[in-house]
């Protein structure tokens, strides 16, 4: 009997065989067994996945063939671009052929080389559409001698094996010659795999900040949601970044980056393991890779996250307070300095996140980041909680009511849950809150909500060159130029909008398109910059003019009650009492 039920579940499976017999010239063979209706059957490439962006991942495959159980050819019709018709008669095997031409490196891609592959697999495989939700299985073939494979899935019979197509991609993939690790953490096996530049990383240090996120983000939400946990690291070139899945991470590092923080991309991806990954807004799901899936919660799945990242590095005693305090005085100041923030609300900035393909619609006074923006406001929430219910709750409690009452329950919750499960942490209505907040577009009251904690923004004019340009991030990570100021510095130098940045004086520019903002803006003397527009590269000589420019400080108010001082504390060192010092008038009233 249970020899016949496997069979059956054999026979209903959907198999993929990557052969990597060509990988080091970018190119992957695909070969899916799967089964037609009577009638025929739609096959469907992914539009998107891993960016809120429409990628049309259908631009990179070639030679697309279907043929029957007996090999014979069996036509097929287009019916948009990443959609096929295969028209069979009869119910049965067919065999899908095709090839990928793999070569975008980075987390959010699919790159195929001589010294390893590195795969977001929706980018790389075809689904039937009617048996999406049957099981699926993956194995590789041809890999090169001496390479190993590092998959968030178990492996049974040879094949890596998911119970649907979505949970199949649902995993980092990293095949190659790399550095392993493993630890393990409340009987769950954490494996870390790292490769790229020997050097540029140390293996065992990775795992022991990996080990101290780990405990420290289960501890705040009181769970342990994963039976195991893959931490993939690519020290190359390129785009950094990095992307989530169910049960592990993708992260670039660039070695030339060295503002790069692979703690803070750490703490932030491993705790969408909970935030996204299974604590997920209604208005994701189902996910439809046809089209952009849209939802007004983003500020809170990502922006949230980050300020997680913060918080787990704060109590894991892997950044300290002075730092922690800087770092928001600085999204504060970015937020401040970008003029859409009074234009567009957080909840737009999460809807409208599909347009971050468009250059005109990434310019500063077009729109602003909901990573920023849904950050500050996951600091200001937290703040406000703690000041509501004199420190006995924080946002702990609403990320902890959201896993309990929803990820473990398998709901996915409405956009309204937030604001509820706030007001309810706080023991207050905070619909005026989230009314400022979310719903209307800025400014924040800073020092409201700084002064619960005892402090208090300062101003200060520094000294910095006056460009007249604003910079964006191009599709391809480099920073753009997204506008130019008439009649000034730039314009007289010859920039012109669309201007991706390749160099300063001849040192190559691979940080973030922010970073080589503030690399300009302290350049005192005459400096050259090397563009690459659509006739060629050009090298522009800037003669620079110093001029003021605004940066906000974070600073101790002019007097701290006990109420506040409790406040700081929690905030600071991630804790709650027992017994309050004193709830806000408001809290103690209702």
């Amino acid at each position: 009997m249970l020899a016949a039920v496997y069979a059956g579940s054999l026979a209903a499976e959907t198999r993929y065989d990557i052969d990597l017999a060509d990988a080091a010239s970018g190119l992957l063979h695909i070969e899916m067994e799967t089964r037609c209706e009577a009638g025929g059957c739609e096959l469907q490439m992914p539009v998107w996945n891993a960016t809120y962006q429409v990628r049309d991942f259908v631009q990179f495959v070639e030679d697309f063939r279907v043929s029957d159980h007996a090999n014979h050819i069996v036509s097929t019709r287009k019916l948009i671009p990443s959609r096929w018709r295969v028209n069979t008669v009869d119910p049965g095997l067919v065999r899908v052929r095709y090839d990928v031409r793999a070569n975008r490196p980075g987390p959010f891609g699919a790159y195929a080389g001589k010294d390893y592959v590195s795969l977001n697999l929706a980018q790389v495989l075809v689904y039937p559409v009617s048996r999406r939700r049957a099981p699926f299985s993956l194995r590789f073939r041809n890999e090169p001698r001496g390479w190993r494979t590092a998959l968030a899935l178990e492996s049974h019979g040879g094949r890596f094996r998911a119970a649907s197509y979505d949970e199949l991609i649902d995993t980092p993939v990293l095949l190659g010659d790399f550095d392993d690790t493993k630890f393990t953490y409340s009987g769950r096996p954490i494996r870390i795999v790292a490769h790229g530049g020997r050097g540029s990383y140390d293996i065992a240090e990775l795992a022991d900040k990996a080990r101290t996120i780990v405990e420290t983000a289960s501890a705040i939400m009181d769970d342990v949601p994963f039976p195991s946990y893959l931490f993939v690291y690519h020290f190359n070139e390129g785009p950094g970044g990095g992307m989530e899945y169910r049960n592990g991470t993708s992260i670039q590092i660039p070695p030339s980056c060295t503002a790069c923080d692979p703690k803070s991309l750490t703490a932030h991806e491993f705790f969408h393991a909970w935030n996204v990954k299974r604590i997920r807004p209604q208005s994701l799901e189902p996910i439809d890779f046809t089209q952009p899936n849209s939802t007004p919660s983003l500020w809170f799945a990502e922006g949230v996250t980050s300020a997680y990242a913060q918080y787990i590095l704060l109590k894991g005693g892997l950044t300290g307070e002075s730092r922690f305090l800087d770092h928001f005085a600085k999204l504060i100041t970015r937020y401040e300095r970008t003029p859409a923030g009074r234009l567009q609300s957080v909840e737009e900035a999460s809807v409208e996140a599909w347009l971050e393909r468009y250059p005109d619609y990434r310019r500063p006074d077009r729109s602003v980041s909901y990573y920023l923006s849904g950050e500050i406001v996951g600091h200001l929430l937290d703040l406000t909680i703690r000041h509501y219910s004199g420190n006995r709750r924080s946002l702990d409690d609403v990320m902890r009511a959201l896993n309990e009452q929803y990820a473990k329950r398998g709901r996915y919750y409405e956009a309204e849950a937030i604001e509820r499960l706030a007001s309810n942490a706080a023991g207050r209505d905070l619909s005026t809150e989230f009314d400022e907040w979310i719903r209307t577009p800025g400014p924040f009251e800073w020092d409201r909500y700084l002064e619960y904690a005892g402090y208090r923004l300062e101003m200060k004019l520094r000294e910095k060159v006056d460009l007249g340009l604003s910079l964006r991030r191009a599709a391809n990570d480099r920073a753009e130029v997204a506008s130019v100021e008439p009649g000034g510095l730039a314009a007289r130098a010859g920039f012109l909008p669309g201007d991706q940045l390749l160099a300063l004086d001849s040192e190559p520019l691979r940080v973030p398109a922010k970073k080589v903002a503030d690399l300009l803006g302290r350049s005192s003397g005459p400096f050259t910059v090397e563009v690459k527009r659509e006739s060629g590269r050009r090298s522009l000589a800037v003669k620079p003019l110093m001029g003021d420019t605004i940066v906000y400080r974070i600073v101790d108010a002019r007097a701290v009650s006990p109420l506040q001082r409790a406040v700081r504390r929690g905030w600071l060192k991630r804790t709650v009492i027992e017994d309050a010092v004193g709830a806000a008038p408001s809290a103690r009233a209702r």
